[in-house]
């Protein structure tokens, strides 16, 4: 059986952006939930505040923060799996 050799490529439905990859890989994960789409900063990973006084409905969903905006940025997008071909 022969190995294909190349690359293979596959376009991310989150932000559109393409992402290649050397054979054999047939998946890859757009970094693109980890950035603002606000400044195009990297964000930082989210803890909610579990206080009853100061937690706010929604946060538990929340999984990144940018804290470079007033109010802070808060984002629950997810990584995306990208398939090559």
């Amino acid at each position: 059986m022969a190995t294909t050799v190349g690359m293979v490529c596959g376009k991310s439905s989150q932000c559109g952006k393409e992402i290649c990859r050397p054979r054999p890989a047939d998946l890859a994960v757009c970094d693109c939930w980890e950035y603002c789409p606000i400044c195009g900063r990297k964000m930082d990973t989210y803890t909610p505040d579990l206080t009853p006084s100061s937690y706010e409905p929604g946060d538990l969903d929340v999984v990144r923060i940018c804290t470079h905006h007033t109010p802070p940025f808060k984002s629950k997008l997810k990584s995306v799996e990208v398939r090559l071909s």
